[in-house]
C-alpha cells in the first residue's frame, strides 16, 4: 500500500458525508411526509366535515319542505342552495333511480291515494337523467347515507347520498309499500382544498430541500475541518516520517480523540528520531541483529572474519597546537572519510577508539573489499594532507581468520563486536604499520596473493603470539 493513493468513491471524504446526508434525507424526509400527511389529511378532513354539515342543513331543509303539496318549493330550495354556494349539484331521484319531477309518476300515484285529482298534471319538468352510482345504488341497498370521494386527476368531487325515508305522515300520499321516497345526491368540488395540498407539498419539498443541503454543507465542512483534515494531515506526517523525516510534527491542535492521537503520533516521532540517532552510534550488524525478529541475548558464535584496524599517525603533536574545536573537526573529517570508504565496499564499523577505527568484512571476496578500503583510506590521506614526516598520516592492519561474533557485556549494556585472537593480531599489525603503510597478516595475503603487489617482510613478534607473525606491506592492488 505504500504510496498508493485512495480513489476519491472509497476515501472518507466520501463515504462519511454519504452515510450522512442519507441519513438526513431519510430522517428528514420522513418527519416532513408524517407532518405534511397529517396537515393535509386535517384540511381535507375539516373541508368533509364542513360539506357534510352543509349537507345535512340542506337535507333538513328539504325534507322538511317535502311534505305534500310543497314538494314545488323544494325544487326551488335546490336552486337557491346551489346559487349560495352551499353545492355545486342538488338532485332527488326516486328509489328507482329515475330523477325526481322528471315526470307525472309521482303526482298521479298520489292522486290514486288519495282518490282525487288534488294535484293537477305538470308540463314542465327537471331533465335529471336516470342515476347507477355505486354510491345511490349502495344507499338504496343499505337505507343509509353513503359518502363519496370522487377524486379525478382534473376534477375532485365529494358527494354524499342522502336517504328521504317514506314516513307514517307521507303514507296518506305515497302508500306503505316502500320504506325510501328518494335518495338526495349532493355533489361539491373539493379542488381548491386538494390544491392548497399540493401546495404544501410543493412548499414542504422546496424547504426539505434547502434544509437537507444547508445541513448537508454545515456537515460536511466541520466533517471535514474537524476530523478528515486532521485525518490527512496525521497521514501526510507519517509518509514522511516513514520516508525518514523525524523532525516533522502532526499539527494538530484538537483536544479531542484525533487531538489525542496526533499528540501520540508525535510522542512517537519523538522516540523514533532518538532511536534514529542512536543509530549512529553502533554498527550495521547491531541495527541488522536488532531489526531481527529474535530475542537479544548475550552470546555469540564462530565466524571467519576479516577485520581491518586503521590509527592516525602524528595526531598527538597535531592536537597539542591547536584548539580543541578544531582537533575535534579535524579528527571527525577523517573518520567520516574512512567509514565512507569501508561503507562503499561492505565493510561495517565495528568501533571507534580515540583516533582509531575497526572495521570488520564479512562475505564473499571480503579480503580484497578490505585491501581496497584500505588502499583508498591511504589515497585520501595523501591526497588531502599529503606524505611528508610532519603531515598526518594513518596506518592500517588486515588480518583475516576465525573470530568470536555476537552480544557481549551486561543485560543492561550489551556491546555487539567480534573478539579473539585474530581481531587482536589485527589490532598489533596497525601498532607495527608505519605512516600511510598497509599490513597484511599471512592469512589475508593468502587469499588476496594473486590480486595484490605486496612486499614482503621478515617475520615480526607481537605480544600475545609464541612464534614470529609473518607479514606484508600493501604496494597496490592490482
Amino acid at each position: 500500500m505504500e504510496g498508493k493513493r485512495v480513489s476519491f468513491f472509497n476515501s472518507i471524504s466520501f463515504k462519511v458525508p454519504v452515510i450522512i446526508v442519507g441519513i438526513i434525507l431519510i430522517g428528514i424526509g420522513l418527519t416532513i411526509a408524517y407532518y405534511l400527511r397529517s396537515q393535509n389529511a386535517t384540511i381535507i378532513g375539516a373541508k368533509e366535515d364542513e360539506i357534510r354539515q352543509e349537507a345535512n342543513i340542506i337535507y333538513r331543509a328539504i325534507k322538511n319542505n317535502m311534505l305534500p303539496g310543497e314538494a314545488p318549493i323544494a325544487v326551488e330550495l335546490f336552486k337557491d342552495f346551489t346559487q349560495a354556494n352551499f353545492a355545486s349539484e342538488i338532485k332527488l331521484y326516486r328509489a328507482s333511480g329515475v330523477a325526481a319531477f322528471s315526470d307525472n309518476a309521482t303526482l298521479m300515484l298520489v292522486n290514486e291515494n288519495l282518490g282525487t285529482d288534488k294535484f293537477e298534471p305538470k308540463r314542465s319538468f327537471i331533465p335529471y337523467e336516470k342515476i347507477d352510482t355505486p354510491g345511490f345504488k349502495s344507499s338504496v341497498a343499505q337505507f343509509n347515507d353513503i359518502f363519496v370521494r370522487d377524486i379525478g386527476e382534473r376534477d375532485k368531487r365529494l358527494q354524499i347520498y342522502k336517504v328521504l325515508f317514506n314516513q307514517p305522515k307521507c303514507s296518506r300520499c305515497h302508500g306503505l309499500d316502500h320504506v325510501i321516497r328518494g335518495v338526495l345526491k349532493i355533489s361539491t368540488p373539493v379542488n381548491d382544498v386538494y390544491r392548497k395540498a399540493q401546495i404544501n407539498i410543493l412548499i414542504s419539498i422546496a424547504i426539505y430541500g434547502i434544509v437537507v443541503f444547508i445541513l448537508t454543507s454545515v456537515i460536511i465542512i466541520f466533517i471535514r475541518r474537524v476530523i478528515i483534515s486532521p485525518i490527512f494531515t496525521i497521514g501526510d506526517v507519517v509518509e514522511k516520517v516513514g520516508a525518514g523525516d523525524f523532525k516533522i510534527k502532526a499539527a494538530v491542535q484538537y483536544t479531542d480523540e484525533i487531538g489525542l492521537l496526533a499528540g501520540r503520533i508525535n510522542a512517537m516521532i519523538d522516540g523514533l528520531n532518538e532511536r534514529f540517532k542512536l543509530t549512529k552510534f553502533v554498527s550495521k550488524s547491531t541495527l541488522a541483529h536488532v531489526q531481527a525478529d529474535e530475542d537479544i541475548r548475550l552470546g555469540g558464535e564462530k565466524k571467519n572474519l576479516t577485520v581491518l584496524f586503521t590509527d592516525i599517525r602524528s595526531f598527538t603533536s597535531f592536537s597539542e597546537a591547536r584548539d580543541p574545536e578544531e582537533v575535534m573537526a579535524v579528527l571527525n573529517d577523517v573518520m567520516n572519510m574512512q567509514a565512507g570508504v569501508v561503507h562503499r565496499y561492505g565493510g561495517d564499523i565495528d568501533k571507534f577508539v580515540g583516533d582509531e577505527l575497526m572495521a570488520v568484512f564479512e562475505g564473499g571476496d571480503m579480503v580484497y573489499r578490505a585491501v581496497k578500503a584500505a588502499e583508498d583510506i591511504r589515497n585520501n590521506m595523501i591526497r588531502i594532507y599529503g606524505n611528508t614526516e610532519a603531515s598526518m598520516a594513518v596506518g592500517i592492519g588486515i588480518n583475516t581468520g576465525e573470530m568470536i561474533s555476537g552480544n557481549m557485556g551486561s543485560t543492561e549494556r550489551i556491546d555487539r563486536t567480534v573478539i579473539g585472537d585474530a581481531v587482536n593480531l589485527g589490532a598489533r599489525l596497525v601498532s607495527v604499520a608505519g605512516r600511510n603503510t598497509i599490513v597484511l597478516s599471512e592469512y589475508s595475503y593468502s587469499r588476496v596473493k594473486n590480486r595484490v603487489a605486496v612486499r614482503e617482510h621478515d617475520p615480526i613478534r607481537v605480544k600475545g603470539k609464541n612464534k614470529p607473525v609473518k607479514i606484508y606491506t600493501l604496494r597496490r592492488t592490482l
